[in-house]
């Protein structure tokens, strides 16, 4: 089983790293090309039975990919952006959520826990595909930095809602101990996050040793996530806190340039290899067949998830204008466009493996709608970013 398991491993990394060399000659996004060569893999291939329990794919993946994404926020251009921020990763992952849930149900017919579950599966948005567009087009920093936090933090309560769904489905509860351990979760996780990343950061200022930095950084993710998860405290929100803590304090404060330099790019390099097998197994682990069976189903769900996010995207910032919160009008269309369901939707999939039941078709509807996003959302938010951004009133 070992032999067999790192074989796996070391074709995967082949096959992650072929792709990377052909993407630089073709102009699609990194993400988008993973998940077209993972569905063709799992189209060719038999599915890949996971030994590993659901607790443990979610805490392999995500704390390094978050730590990552959030290690690199600016926190200058995140004051700028943060109201609109904290109110689109509340109100606008608690709308979308309800709405994919209601309309799934109404629509499809499907039961309202398995339905909320997929429309907390389907809140949290990926914006990696979309950030590296934006970059190359030199959009505005602050536009880049609003997609990209909105994002992690959406990413944070998404993930608390979709253990709370999963409780619910499993032990009965009522919305008052669902309101509190909602409360727990965040307020824990962002309050043990802080701790974590000031003692860390306060470490790393004593010490000049690359390796000992960039280990002190995968504690803090790694150690961290475990840490909030054993306290009953979101652990994806301490590893964020901890993360955007540590890039904008201890890596400014308590790194030389060549760690930053060296830091920067193990995690790059973390980041890629998460991601690369996270898309490589989902392609894998559902087979096309499934998903052709249900294609269907799979438009219908990625319509109204689309619908969704629009709906809770227009309608929290556009309650924020009398608070003088203006997010330009145009910023909002790519916000809506560019919220694709990526990474985190791809580890909840997987971290359902070996449930059976109804949890087969909420792996195959949400992996579903996660691809559809991608392919359709990640090839056009090039053309539609020039064409809405080209006039000069629009960049401001």
């Amino acid at each position: 089983m070992l032999q067999a398991n790192l074989t796996t491993f070391v074709v995967l990394l082949v096959v992650a790293s072929a792709v990377a060399i052909l993407v630089k000659a073709v102009p699609v996004p990194y993400e988008v090309a993973l998940a077209v060569v993972g569905l063709v893999a799992g189209s060719l291939a038999a599915p890949i039975p996971f030994q590993l329990t659901p607790t443990v794919i979610l805490a392999a993946f995500l704390p390094g990919l978050l730590f990552e994404a959030a290690y690199r926020l600016d926190w200058r251009l995140l004051r700028q952006n943060l109201v609109a921020v904290i109110a689109l990763a509340t109100a606008g992952v608690l709308l979308t959520s309800l709405l994919v849930g209601g309309l799934v149900h109404l629509l499809l017919g499907l039961s309202l826990p398995i339905a909320f579950l997929i429309g907390t599966m389907l809140a949290p948005t990926d914006p990696v595909a979309v950030l590296a567009v934006f970059r190359r087009l030199g959009l505005p920093e602050r536009l880049t930095n609003l997609v990209e936090a909105e994002s992690l933090a959406n990413d944070g309560t998404g993930l608390v809602l979709f253990s709370l769904a999963l409780a619910f489905m499993t032990a009965a509860g009522s919305g008052l101990d669902l309101a509190e351990s909602f409360l727990r979760l965040v307020l824990g996780g962002l309050g043990l996050g802080a701790l974590i990343g000031f003692a860390a950061s306060l470490l790393i200022s004593r010490v000049d040793d690359f390796t000992v930095e960039m280990t002190v950084t995968a504690i803090a993710a790694y150690g961290g996530y475990l840490l909030a998860d054993s306290l009953r405290f979101s652990g994806i929100l301490a590893v964020v806190a901890a993360a955007v803590i540590m890039g904008n304090y201890g890596r400014r404060h308590g790194m030389s340039d060549e760690t930053r330099q060296a830091v920067d790019l193990s995690w790059e390099y973390v980041a890629f290899l998460l991601n690369s097998l996270l898309f490589l197994l989902i392609g894998l682990a559902v087979a096309l067949p499934q998903l052709l069976a249900a294609a269907g189903l799979v438009l219908a769900v990625a319509a109204i998830a689309l619908f969704a996010r629009a709906a809770a995207v227009y309608a929290v910032l556009n309650l924020l204008r009398p608070l003088g919160q203006s997010v330009p009008l145009r910023w909002q269309h790519l916000l809506v466009w560019g919220g694709m369901r990526g990474a985190i939707a791809v580890a909840l999939v997987l971290s359902l493996q070996g449930r059976g039941g109804a949890y087969d078709l909420v792996e195959t509807l949400v992996y579903g709608a996660a691809l559809l996003s991608l392919l359709v959302q990640g090839l056009t938010i090039g053309p539609l970013a020039r064409r809405l951004l080209s006039r000069p009133e629009a960049l401001a």
